[in-house]
């Protein structure tokens, strides 16, 4: 199997398609809180389960092979010898953000900023089958889902006008997940978010930071897994029950450089960590972010390829956020890491 890049990328958005409904980012002047007002998401597709067997063909889902004139022309893909696609992204046809045209260079986002909300957003398909989960999809597949995931965030590293950009994967109706044929979403937008900002901040503050949360797991018996450079361990501050971090050995800011046997590691890592999940806790739905570096343009004088690293977050959904955890940013976990990581290593 082997990639395959479309030779022409979805076009931007003509400026006529902008008004009135397009999406726009507000920035709250006293939180700093980022907002995406996006009206078109309300029109998604919220799709009740099928009866369809695992790795059977849906008809109506869009996702499925033979379905392909039910979305987007994709811009890039995974090929088989057969010349039959493994994966494919796409965009996504319920954007919070959109490619415009008028955007030059990456635009600062600033409290009580209100504009136009900029950006790329797409859709990884990850199986031509009507598959439910990520442990139906075979494991060479599953690690050239994760090298297309790579290629394409190299592509947008490259374009001024955006600044930073995420894979993430919402798994099940509790954790946001709309279809249920295996997807996940890549974004990339023209701004930081606060949350990496921080996490870049402190990186430069503490440069051994991230080899300090790795030896602090290992001696705190908080490692999952290791699998080449890369080590799975529960966060020492979990917001619920066996969250796990993937986080790489050695320096490295940017998944979109990352070779190919991390690629490979990250691919194996994140079967191996759901499937242990699953057998701890069976059907649970769960998120997963990756936290990178800002694209080079975008970094300023940051050493973001210091101290920093990639890293990819999974978040169980194991108990709803309550009044608590939405008013104060703190949260309540019914098990330590020590524990969760205990559990999740002989699972």
């Amino acid at each position: 199997m082997f990639l395959r890049y479309s030779p022409s990328m979805h076009p931007p958005v003509p400026p006529s398609a902008a008004a009135p409904c397009a999406p726009r980012i507000h920035l709250d002047a006293v939180s700093a809180r980022a907002v995406f007002v996006a009206p078109e998401r309300a029109e998604r597709p919220i799709e009740e389960s099928t009866t369809a067997p695992t790795g059977g063909l849906v008809e109506a889902c869009p996702f499925c092979a033979g379905n392909e004139r039910l979305t987007p022309p994709d811009v890039v893909r995974a090929v088989d010898d057969s010349g039959g696609w493994r994966a494919r992204i796409i965009p996504n046809r319920y954007p919070f953000v959109r490619d415009l045209p008028q955007a030059s260079a990456a635009a600062p986002a600033t409290p009580g900023d209100d504009r136009a909300a900029h950006g790329v957003h797409e859709v990884v398909i990850e199986s031509p089958r009507h598959e439910r989960s990520i442990l139906a999809i075979d494991s060479r597949s599953w690690e050239l889902v994760w090298r297309l995931c790579r290629d394409r965030l190299a592509m947008l590293s490259s374009r001024r006008d955006l600044a930073w950009a995420t894979i993430f994967k919402n798994s099940g109706p509790r954790a946001g997940a709309s279809l249920e044929h295996v997807h996940s979403q890549l974004v990339a937008i023209d701004f930081v978010p606060a949350t990496v900002r921080a996490e870049i901040a402190h990186a430069e503050a503490v440069p051994d930071a991230f080899d300090s949360l790795i030896r602090e797991a290992e001696a705190e018996g908080r490692v999952v897994e290791t699998l080449g450079s890369l080590v799975a361990l529960c966060p020492p501050a979990p917001r619920q029950p066996f969250e796990t971090w993937i986080v790489p050995r050695h320096a490295s800011g940017s998944f979109a450089r990352a070779g190919d046997d991390d690629v490979a590691a990250v691919a194996s890592l994140t079967r191996s960590a759901i499937g242990r999940l699953g057998r701890l806790v069976p059907g649970a739905d769960y998120n997963w972010w990756l936290h990178q570096a800002p694209f080079d343009h975008a970094a300023g004088d940051s050493p973001t390829t210091g101290g920093y690293r990639w890293h990819l977050e999974i978040m169980p959904r194991l108990a709803q956020l309550a009044g608590f955890e939405l008013g104060t940013g703190c949260h309540i976990t019914t098990l330590s890491p020590m524990e969760s990581a205990r559990r999740l290593a002989e699972a």
